[in-house]
């Protein structure tokens, strides 16, 4: 029941679907610790809950989980005074059983959050975007009221017109001589193309360990969600195709900062140990 990434990454009125035991009272519903930034510590901080999940609209609530909204109240662990406040409806489904135990099938999202979802961008993000960081938090903020196309638009506009600057970048994160050649020549057959999708295309088999996470290219998962068009898709398809390109992009941004930031550290360091 409502977990920590619920309650740390969903948006507004996105849906989220469990089963529930039916056996287990609504007392027994678990309070996760969640991680977040408190304003008066000014730092990211632990958060846990301090209140019940049936001080609001449970009415429809006899002893286990059924249709209503309740608050969920958090308080950063540090400072004791700094509260996180989450609206959560819940929806009743149909009852299912598995080896004997009945289960109800339970959907559930917020409905309202104090402080409201955060459109801050990191520094080195918005420097890289430069004139399109103002479509990033247009994009943030369709995202936090779940509007999928429009985010999706957003950040795909984004993509189509940075992604020229990033992929130079990965260039000099290429570790051998050999591959860097094979990924200039690459990146020089599709230099003058203005289609985001034919330059990740040209160059993401190539692309440097350092950039893959657990082995996961980002650049074929960004080329995969740009390759489908957002006609016909639906609001929360485009919803998961916004996040998706989000997270590729922030990624790749940190990534190619930080490999910057040991490159220039380690050289500065040598020069100063030759002097």
């Amino acid at each position: 029941m409502p977990n920590k990434q619920f309650l740390e990454e969903y948006p507004l009125y996105k849906e989220f679907k469990t089963t529930w035991n039916t056996n287990v009272a609504v007392s027994m519903i678990k309070k996760p610790a969640i991680h977040l930034h408190c304003e008066v510590c000014n730092s990211e901080q632990t958060f846990n809950m301090d209140n019940e999940y049936t001080e609001v609209d449970f009415s429809s609530v006899k002893q286990h989980v059924g249709d209503g909204i309740v608050r969920a109240k958090y308080r950063c662990s540090a400072c004791n005074q700094y509260i996180r406040q989450f609206y959560i409806k819940f929806f009743q489904g149909e009852n299912t059983s598995t080896e004997g135990l009945e289960y109800t099938c339970v959907s559930y999202m917020k409905v309202g959050q104090f402080p409201a979802w955060s459109i801050k961008m990191d520094k080195e993000l918005e420097n890289i975007l430069g004139e399109y960081a103002d479509y990033y938090k247009k994009g943030l903020t369709c995202e936090s009221q779940s509007y999928g196309i429009g985010a999706y638009a957003y950040f795909r506009r984004i993509t189509e017109n940075v992604i020229g600057e990033l992929l130079g970048d990965i260039l000099e994160m290429v570790e051998t001589t050999e591959e860097k050649e094979e990924y200039k020549e690459a990146l020089e057959l599709v230099k003058d193309s203005r289609n985001a999708e034919e330059k990740i295309e040209a160059v993401q088999d190539l692309l440097p360990k350092s950039l893959k996470a657990d082995g996961i290219n980002p650049l074929k998962a960004l080329y995969g969600v740009l390759s489908s068009g957002i006609h016909g898709l639906t609001d929360d398809e485009c919803m998961e195709k916004a996040e998706i390109i989000r997270s590729v992009l922030v990624y790749l941004v940190n990534q190619i900062k930080k490999t910057k930031n040991d490159k220039d550290n380690f050289v500065d360091s040598i020069k100063e140990l030759l002097k």
